[in-house]
């Protein structure tokens, strides 16, 4: 190993000793990006079942699981910050950037490089991401009424004009399912790449 080697490992061994000691601090900016939106939901757009989307209580359960070090939801949430990230951007070209959705989708998903970079992938991850998902989306169809702008999570009909593709809501929901696990299961297996586990 030369010089410049060394110095580059040592570098990255100070700044990830760094975030492992102030780990739990880093809990306190997902859990501002979901109470930004919720107050912004709530009292500005009238709006509160916005703060359903995943993206939003992923950032929740991020805060949760970094504060708590809770590995598990730390991996389910980074999974859905970062999948929720390209609907983000094809929204915002349709409707408009706010700073605030630039904090809570970008921030959000840094937070989650971040986290990943101190807790590490683990494969198997994309199976309860899954699960996740759908439980908040059957939650979400629930306790929201069907409208075009209450369709969060895609629990009541298709995305857009995938409407037109399918002959019911069910039939879209499990093609929609099945796509989302494939993908999951990718993102598995590039996350484990890029973040595989620390030799002991």
């Amino acid at each position: 190993m030369n010089a410049v080697e060394s110095a580059s490992n040592s570098s990255t061994l100070n700044a990830t000793n760094w975030l492992n000691r102030n780990f739990r601090w880093l809990a306190i900016l997902p859990l501002l990006f979901f109470l930004a939106r919720l107050v912004d939901y709530v009292y500005r757009a009238k709006t509160p079942e916005q703060v359903l989307w995943s993206c939003h209580i992923s950032n929740l359960m991020m805060a949760a699981g970094i504060f708590f070090r809770v590995p598990g939801l730390i991996r389910i949430s980074a999974f859905w910050q970062i999948l929720g990230l390209p609907p983000w951007v094809i929204d915002m070209f349709n409707s408009g950037i706010t700073p605030i959705s630039v904090f809570t989708h970008l921030g959000g998903c840094t937070v989650a490089m971040l986290a990943l970079w101190v807790v590490r992938s683990r494969r198997g991850s994309w199976l309860p991401s899954l699960v996740y998902f759908v439980i908040l989306q059957q939650v979400t169809r629930l306790v929201t009424e069907p409208g075009p702008y209450t369709n969060v999570n895609v629990a009541h009909f298709a995305y857009g004009g995938m409407k037109d593709w399918f002959a019911s809501y069910w039939t879209y929901w499990l093609a929609n399912t099945a796509l989302t696990a494939v993908v999951l299961w990718l993102m598995d297996w590039t996350l484990a790449k890029i973040f595989p586990p620390r030799e002991s």
